[in-house]
């Protein structure tokens, strides 16, 4: 085995580099926490800054002749209800959420992290067995991250960045200790790795072959590339950079951010979801307004998130938060389910229940789901994943009417325990139990068509009821309750009479 192989799968086996240990988890609590108004439950996590600190600006006005996504992708993307939100890249090899664990650390380890490439070799990583397993936990589409936070870009860009690599003489030390590096310009990409294939383009025709939705996360701010040294993270950081003191290499970080995602927009057909991420500074948001209509006009239908482009979004994000109750606007919670949105040695995964329970009340709130994992650095994922995705999918395909292609109805909830959500057509109700309701489930304010059928989805019987004024009472019988349709989350279909 080659030595540079051997080192990899070394540092994929163990999680850890350099005496980090099996993960690192000094990172702020969100993918960003920036943008979105979110907040959090864990306070223990919240991030040592603030992000008014760091000058980050959005156009505050639309240019007239700019057009949102049409409504037809709006509804479509509404319809769809549930997806995974990937996180990979470098970071997987040291088990880091993300690329958060490069503020406020050492130039001794960013120089270590920002040489992980040479190591970046998942050789397990099979797109159409990801599509498989998307596909079996009721996924109608993902979003992946293209390029994080430290700039590694998992498409083979062909923009050229100031980088480092290891001595070629291997890993040494020089007298005083420090790594051996040496400078170079490369693309900064997979193309840089062991493994030397586009993993989103990989990705985008495996799911295109399967009818599921793409989404490209891009992140705005680049920690790794000099011409980005406005940014207080960024390697390069300059207090004293302004578009007044260097102009040249001001144009030089959006010309770099418009290359990479007219690539991005252009290479791989019709893209449904652009999920931006971070800010640029005030002093560049008429740029960011200039590269949102780029993008507009080079895909025409898809949807952009509002981070970093203000009102030329069409939706946002709650992260790691999910809202008290109905919602504004187009939205989808953003959650990870685990500690982290990627991949964490021995990380404390959320139960599978909490995940299905999470996409029916955002559901019945009228919001869409993507729930956070990432693969691990061989390109499979963890048990725990495919556990908590399979999970899900069998209840769905008990399931799935109460849930794709429905929308909100005027209340989202009956007490603790009960969330409800109708077909787009109005004429069915699904009162979706989260615990076994017992012999009967009576339902407050629902009026059901006289003599129309009700029934248990996944029961082929229809259920006895009765209405009382306004209030319905459903009978389950015996026989029902000794054969559940599904383990968790029962539902009630209803023929709906008119208000």
């Amino acid at each position: 085995m080659r030595r540079r192989q051997f080192l990899g799968n070394s540092i994929a086996a163990s999680g850890g580099l350099l005496g980090l240990g099996s993960r690192i988890t000094s990172h702020p609590y969100q993918e960003s926490d920036e943008g979105d108004n979110a907040q959090t439950s864990n306070k223990r996590s919240r991030p040592v800054f603030q992000w008014s600190d760091l000058q980050r600006g959005f156009p505050k006005t639309v240019n007239p002749a700019y057009r949102h996504a049409p409504q037809e992708s709006l509804e479509a993307w509404k319809d769809q209800k549930f997806g995974i939100r990937i996180h990979w890249g470098l970071y997987c090899l040291i088990g880091s959420d993300a690329s958060w664990c490069l503020p406020h650390s050492s130039r001794e380890f960013q120089n270590t992290y920002n040489t992980l490439y040479e190591f970046f070799n998942p050789t397990d990583f099979d797109a159409d067995s990801w599509m498989d397993l998307f596909q079996r936990a009721g996924a109608k589409f993902f979003t992946i991250t293209t390029k994080h936070h430290e700039g590694f870009c998992m498409w083979p860009t062909e923009t050229i960045v100031k980088s480092i690599r290891r001595a070629p003489h291997g890993i040494s030390f020089t007298p005083n200790h420090q790594p051996n590096f040496q400078d170079c310009l490369i693309h900064y990409s997979v193309m840089d790795t062991p493994y030397r294939k586009d993993i989103v383009g990989t990705l985008i025709k495996a799911a295109r072959k399967r009818g599921v939705g793409v989404g490209l996360y891009y992140s705005h701010v680049d920690w790794h590339d000099p011409a980005f040294a406005w940014d207080p993270y960024n390697i390069y950081y300059d207090p004293n950079f302004t578009q007044q003191s260097d102009p040249k290499r001001w144009q030089t970080f959006i010309d770099q951010e418009r290359k990479q995602l007219r690539e991005l927009m252009t290479w791989y057909g019709p893209i449904d979801l652009l999920s931006l991420d971070i800010a640029w500074p005030e002093a560049a948001a008429q740029d960011i307004a200039d590269l949102a209509m780029m993008v507009r006009k080079l895909q025409p239908n898809i949807l952009m998130r509002q981070r970093g482009i203000g009102p030329y979004g069409d939706y946002y994000t709650p992260e790691r938060e999910i809202p008290a109750d109905f919602s504004k606007g187009h939205w989808m919670v953003i959650y990870p389910g685990g500690e982290a949105f990627s991949y964490l040695p021995n990380d404390v995964y959320k139960p599978k229940e909490w995940v299905l329970e999470s996409l029916i009340d955002i559901v019945a709130k009228g919001g869409n789901f993507q729930v956070g994992y990432g693969p691990m650095p061989n390109g499979t994922w963890p048990q725990e994943t495919v556990e908590r995705l399979s999970y899900v999918g069998d209840w769905l395909t008990v399931n799935s009417e109460a849930i794709y292609a429905t929308r909100a109805w005027k209340v989202y909830k009956q007490g603790d325990d009960i969330r409800f959500t109708r077909s787009k057509d109005g004429r069915h109700l699904y009162a979706i139990s989260l615990k076994w309701p017992g012999n009967r489930l009576v339902l407050d304010s629902v009026r059901a068509v006289p003599e129309s059928p009700v029934l248990m989805l996944g029961i082929e019987k229809p259920l006895r009821w009765q209405q009382l004024g306004n209030s319905l009472t459903i009978e389950i019988p015996p026989e029902v309750a000794d054969n559940k349709p599904c383990k968790q989350a029962f539902v009630f279909k209803i023929r709906k009479a008119p208000a």
